[in-house]
């Protein structure tokens, strides 16, 4: 091995990924380009090779120590960085959002009472005059579950499920960038899916049964609707900074509120995942009804559990 040679050769791509290592170190991972970011790996299995090249054909004690020592700092910039992420995550689910949704509680009720004056208008309507279920219920899972001419139209467990889980994720999505409204797309949204919802069960409760139907929705909606509620409220959050700015210029609280709310829309993203794995494995299965409610029981404790108690010594730091 020509040493001289191999280092005049390879000295240029080493004192780049040094050079890169030391802003990362300075500047954070975040701040490397999209091309040297992608790159940033390939160097790393680059310099291990060569450091491997190097010792299988005698390179001297300093060439090798200062591969060695390149490949360690590649390593640790590689490796931390994942793992510094993998505990800002965390950090976020079990501490910030939790403490976020504590100190923004107000507006995430709201949301849940309009929903619920929407599912009971709907379940009232119809009590009062069983015609207007037709014009209530979801064209799309009412077509599907007719029966016959004769029959109320009744929706397919299967269909209703997918299709509510489905609709819940683009209300909450919805919910939330009507904050930018003033929070009046927000309410309409939560009302209507209120309506929605509250129209399906007043529909399908009776002629499913109480304990099938609850037992198809409650598993995966106690999660669902928990999470829309919070959406609903990151709405509100923005739409009061529009209203009632306070002290603070309008632009600057709504910068302020706007920034709470995507982070409760980003803790909600966990809630749908969960959501749609319960849906995807527990709703459809041959379990017993029963157990189903139970299992939706304890999704319900678990969240007024993590909800309300993690991250709580510092709640104080994110009042609204």
């Amino acid at each position: 091995m020509d040493e001289r040679s191999y280092v005049k050769q390879k000295q240029g791509s080493w004192k780049q990924l040094s050079d890169t290592i030391e802003h990362v170190r300075k500047l954070g991972l975040g701040s490397l380009p999209k091309d040297q970011l992608e790159s940033l790996g390939a160097q790393y299995c680059g310099v291990v090779s060569d450091l491997a090249f190097a010792r299988s054909q005698g390179a001297s004690g300093e060439l090798i120590r200062y591969l060695n020592d390149l490949a360690g700092r590649a390593h640790g910039v590689l490796y931390a960085s994942r793992s510094a992420k993998a505990s800002g995550i965390t950090a976020f689910l079990f501490g910030e959002f939790p403490r976020l949704f504590r100190a923004t509680f107000r507006y995430t009720f709201v949301a849940a009472l309009i929903f619920f004056l929407g599912w009971g208008i709907a379940a009232y309507m119809i009590h009062s005059d069983p015609d207007v279920a037709k014009s209530l219920m979801p064209e799309k899972i009412s077509r599907a579950g007719a029966r016959s001419e004769r029959e109320m139209d009744v929706p397919d467990p299967a269909n209703m499920s997918s299709y509510i889980m489905t609709n819940n994720i683009k209300v909450g999505i919805i919910a939330f960038a009507g904050g930018v409204t003033a929070g009046v797309i927000t309410l309409l949204i939560i009302f209507q899916n209120g309506l929605t919802i509250g129209a399906v069960a007043a529909i399908a409760a009776p002629h499913m049964g109480p304990l099938r139907f609850w037992s198809l929705i409650l598993p995966h909606g106690v999660i669902e609707l928990t999470a829309i509620f919070i959406c609903g409220g990151a709405g509100l959050l923005i739409g009061s900074a529009f209203i009632a700015p306070g002290n603070l210029r309008r632009t600057d609280a709504i910068k302020i509120a706007s920034g709470k709310a995507v982070k409760l829309l980003a803790g909600t993203l966990a809630f749908y995942v969960v959501a749609g794995i319960i849906e995807g494995f527990i709703t459809p299965s041959v379990l017993p009804a029963w157990s189903k409610l139970v299992f939706a029981g304890l999704t319900a404790v678990a969240l007024v559990l993590y909800l309300g108690f993690a991250g709580n010594s510092e709640t104080a730091k994110y009042s609204a």
